[in-house]
């Protein structure tokens, strides 16, 4: 963890046990570095006179938590959100080298690429060509995309997925003749 990153995670531990008035003693070791390595530091944490079930030292130990978690200065943002493919929405068979339509809902905030997929057996799917890059990052999106040479088969499904990969969505199966 770098300093700035300490020095907040500090900050935010004795902001939020002074806010329910309790006694925070906050001892941070220096970093080291393990075999391994990564990084590693120990901290330790002493309460005051309140035991684990005083009001305020439940508070406390909530507020610690959610200072944890909290993202820290300059991190990036996770996007929460969900992609829904609207089309194509049935079983259909195309040619390879034809085009059609494929619609979606974006709820991320991100912009989207949508690749040509195929079944790879046993519950796995294999990405076979990005065949519209960066389409949009709107609530709703729409793009002509061409299928690419490919073999004929009946497994294989646009997907449509969000450029920081945190979402993705398929397009209901369909077929690719010659």
């Amino acid at each position: 963890m770098g300093r700035l990153a300490e020095a907040a995670n500090s900050l935010a531990l004795a902001v939020a046990a002074t806010a329910v008035g309790c006694t925070l003693v906050l001892e941070l070791s220096p970093t080291h570095h393990s075999d391994t390595g990564r990084a590693t530091s120990r901290a330790t944490v002493t309460r005051g006179d309140r035991g684990p079930g005083d009001p305020a030292a439940r508070a406390a130990t909530a507020a610690l938590g959610a200072a944890a978690k909290a993202p820290l200065p300059g991190a990036p943002l996770r996007r929460a959100g969900r992609i829904r493919v609207t089309a194509p929405a049935g079983p259909m068979s195309l040619r390879a080298n034809g085009s059609l339509p494929v619609t979606w809902t974006n709820t991320t905030g991100a912009e989207v690429d949508v690749w040509l997929s195929a079944a790879a057996g046993r519950g796995r799917i294999q990405r076979l060509a990005l065949v519209s890059p960066r389409a949009g990052a709107a609530a709703a999106g729409e793009a002509l995309v061409t299928l690419p040479a490919v073999a004929p088969g009946r497994a294989y499904a646009l997907e449509v997925a969000a450029g920081n990969g945190a979402a993705h969505a398929f397009s209901r199966p369909f077929a690719v003749t010659d």
